[in-house]
């Protein structure tokens, strides 16, 4: 594993309006956003631990969408093949700072608990470890027919420059519950302040050289401190290959909570 790559998806104050909700039993549920034209899925069509997609829009007080629009169901993680589709200058940073087979993805976004104010947060939903690499439209149309699948990536739905979905047979899925250790808010921040974990991240803040590869930096090396709130991007990607102990933080996330 080279490469971890933390990517930002599913509703925000753009698209969607609101944050993706946490239940008062902890359950979590990531909204995608919404999907402009048609799409595989509509907002009342997604399942996951018992919730549906009517459900966490009515939990969110959603106002710009409803159960009968169209959603961009992306990454697809609680399917028989985990899929994540990217394009356009996102695909072409992705592939500039040498991501590839083996490499993880962990999927966060914005997160707010209806009856808490104070638990308004980014936080990982979701994890994909890449096995193949889709690139174009011709393949991507030719892997969806032959598996059965429906994505918002394919070309009949809708066309991407630079067309690319990340494919996952094994290592892919979506936590259930609320954790404080899958939360990359800095406590008694605003959510886009993070807090890398000290037993991780300790001894890499001070190795010669940088972790990120593209638009982070440290705001405060000594507290583990980034700020993400730097302009427009989707992935913070980090050199898992020079500093292994980026990838073993990922992988403790998934072993203990994945179910």
């Amino acid at each position: 594993m080279n490469r971890v790559i933390l990517s930002r998806k599913g509703f925000d104050s753009k698209y969607g309006g609101r944050p993706s909700p946490i239940f008062k039993n902890g359950d979590i549920f990531s909204l995608p956003i919404p999907q402009n034209g048609k799409s595989p899925k509509k907002f009342n069509e997604l399942k996951f631990n018992g919730i549906n997609g009517d459900q966490a829009l009515k939990e969110v007080s959603a106002t710009k969408v409803t159960s009968e629009d169209f959603c961009h169901y992306d990454p697809a993680l609680n399917e028989k093949i985990g899929l994540f589709g990217q394009a356009g200058s996102a695909q072409s940073e992705l592939k500039n700072n040498g991501v590839g087979i083996g490499d993880l993805f962990l999927f966060f976004g914005w997160f707010k608990k209806k009856d808490d104010p104070n638990v308004n947060v980014h936080k990982i939903f979701g994890w994909l470890q890449i096995e193949e690499i889709l690139e174009g439209d011709r393949e991507i149309s030719t892997f969806l027919k032959r598996n059965n699948i429906s994505h918002p990536h394919d070309p009949q739905y809708k066309e991407y420059k630079n067309n690319t979905i990340y494919v996952s047979k094994k290592n892919f899925g979506l936590f259930k519950k609320y954790s404080n250790d899958l939360v990359l808010t800095a406590p008694g921040y605003s959510k886009s302040m993070w807090q890398f974990p000290k037993k991780y991240f300790g001894s890499v803040a001070n190795k010669n050289g940088n972790i990120f590869l593209n638009r982070l930096k440290w705001k405060d090396k000594n507290n583990l401190l980034v700020d993400t709130n730097i302009g427009p991007g989707q992935e913070f990607i980090l050199d898992a290959k020079n500093s292994p102990r980026i990838s073993f933080w990922a992988k403790s996330l998934i072993r203990e909570f994945k179910q």
